[in-house]
């Protein structure tokens, strides 16, 4: 599968997973982070899913 293919369905699968939690957030949960731990943890996640995309889809 060529590469362009896996960043473009992993980029879909992660907006989309984005918009399953933001259509089901209704209470809003301050936490007091630094905006670089905020940074940190959304680049953890979208390396998380990246991962299991390339597993799912990758060569085998």
């Amino acid at each position: 599968m060529p590469h362009q293919l896996r960043s473009l369905i992993s980029t879909l699968i992660i907006l989309f997973v984005f918009w399953l939690i933001w259509s089901r957030l209704h209470i809003v949960i301050f936490v007091q982070m630094p905006w670089w731990g905020l940074l940190l943890l959304a680049v953890g996640i979208y390396l998380v899913i990246d991962y299991g995309v390339d597993k799912l889809f990758g060569r085998r």
